[in-house]
């Protein structure tokens, strides 16, 4: 729980006991009050969530108990209000306003946020109208120099509008999502950014179906505070949703389970994904000519870059990677294979290639994705890396398993602490690039992977 929260607890707890047990009431009604002012100034400073409510209401609860009983407490009421108690503890804790791990690197994060519209493209999700265009929404994380006047960007924007289809995506309540508002980031809007001599190397991701840019932030800010330009799209109508500046809404339309045509779909589904990511790469070639303004104006290597992507973006990216010389390197995270052209599989990939993912994909949809990953990894150069950490699922390759500590039980999250998850997955792929894109010398890749949470190399 966030510090203010976690006192109004503390002097809520003492303030019960007072009313239970002491005779006197005069402090009861003291730590009554202080309880109220801190709750207001967390208001004011923290911002009031949800959660709280079962809390707030027991701040009334308990002075018309204190009027009603002047004498002594029942114990039947002093049961009552214990389990109050507990619930407005519970709730909190268990749904909590959570942090961004703090970044490894030595870099401040600095973001931008960009509506781009690809006029070569048809919009293919909708009808058919004049102008009906491409259009995508991309957010850049980048190392920055100073943080001056700047404020911390929050974790999400039009949460809002947002509520609802996460909560649909989840099986949760609309109003669920809505403190998701309050969670802060490592990152500050349009800082001056950081110069590197010979320019900053970028990785551009893609999101899993009804994901988005925002669920791999944990990923993006440490890569960017380490000297990395992070370029992630929503892929319109595969994200969760997109929402353009002037308020337009893109929903999430790519539910094909059971279509008859649904391979087809798929096929030209990641053409468009593919082409989304090309897309984007000519548009940083503009931002570093100087032809888009932006906080990188000349100061991106096109030499370096990298391609990476979750679940269905994994099958994109490898795709991208095999279509666009441009991309020099490839890491996937628990990615999706079915998607991927044969073609594609059967020539394997010529570049440096990281696979990160759970155990096994029996329990799925999609059983046999492992079998084709293996059958690209047998078609594909060295050095290529398939990587299996132990006791993962699909969504701890994600920010999802911040958000509660029970979420593994109705989500798709595994065993492993987000603290050791996150950092395992972080320093593969920040170790990855380091060795096969930038091509330093820190040594051996597979003195990195002599951990016992990774099996089945």
């Amino acid at each position: 729980m966030r510090p203010l929260e976690t006192l109004s607890f503390i002097l809520l707890l003492v303030t019960i006991l007072l009313l239970f047990f002491g005779r006197k009431r005069t402090s009861f009604l003291l730590l009554l009050l202080s309880t109220i002012v801190v709750v207001i100034i967390q208001y004011f400073n923290e911002g009031i969530r949800w959660q709280m409510y079962v809390f707030i209401y027991f701040l009334p609860a308990i002075y018309f108990c204190h009027l009603k009983q002047k004498s002594f407490i029942r114990s039947s009421v002093k049961v009552f209000f214990s389990f109050w108690f507990l619930l407005a503890l519970a709730i909190p804790y268990m749904i909590p306003v959570f942090s961004l791990p703090t970044p490894q690197g030595e870099d401040f994060v600095g973001t931008e946020i960009f509506h781009w519209v690809d006029s070569s493209r048809m919009e293919w999700f909708t009808e058919e109208k004049l102008n009906d265009y491409r259009e995508i929404m991309t957010q850049i994380w980048y190392p920055g120099r100073s943080t001056q006047n700047k404020k911390v960007e929050p974790y999400m924007d039009f949460i809002e509008l947002r509520s609802k289809t996460i909560a649909e995506a989840g099986n949760i309540p609309s109003f669920f999502p809505s403190h998701l508002s309050l969670v802060k980031t490592n990152s500050y809007l349009q800082i001056p950014c950081k110069n590197k001599e010979g320019g900053l190397p970028v990785v551009v991701f893609s999101h899993g179906i009804t994901g988005s840019r925002h669920l791999h932030q944990t990923l993006f800010e440490h890569l960017a505070s380490l000297g990395y330009v992070i370029v992630a799209l929503d892929h319109s109508y595969d994200c969760n949703l997109t929402i353009f500046p002037d308020g337009r809404m893109a929903n999430y339309r790519s539910e094909l389970t059971g279509h008859p045509d649904s391979i087809q779909i798929r096929n030209q589904q990641i053409n468009t994904r593919t082409k989304d990511i090309i897309f984007v790469l000519n548009q940083i070639t503009k931002i570093h000519q100087g032809d888009l303004q932006s906080k990188l104006n000349g100061k991106i290597n096109l030499k370096k870059i990298a391609v990476g992507g979750h679940s269905y973006g994994g099958a994109t990216a490898i795709h991208a990677t095999k279509i666009d010389k441009r991309i020099k390197a490839c890491f996937i995270l628990d990615g999706w294979i079915n998607p991927i052209p044969k073609s594609t599989i059967q020539l394997g990939l010529q570049k440096p290639f990281l696979s990160v993912g759970r155990p096994n994909w029996k329990d799925s949809d999609y059983p046999d994705n492992y079998v084709l990953l293996n059958k690209l990894f047998s078609n594909s150069s060295r050095p290529s890396y398939k990587i299996i950490i132990k006791n993962t699922l699909h969504l701890d390759y994600t920010d999802i398993p911040l958000y509660s500590p029970f979420i593994k039980f109705v989500m798709d999250v595994g065993d492993l602490p987000p603290s050791t998850s996150h950092e395992l997955i972080n320093n593969l792929i920040f170790t990855f690039l380091e060795s096969y894109l930038l091509d330093k010398p820190i040594g051996d890749y597979n003195i990195l992977l002599n951990n016992n949470l990774i099996t089945n190399m």
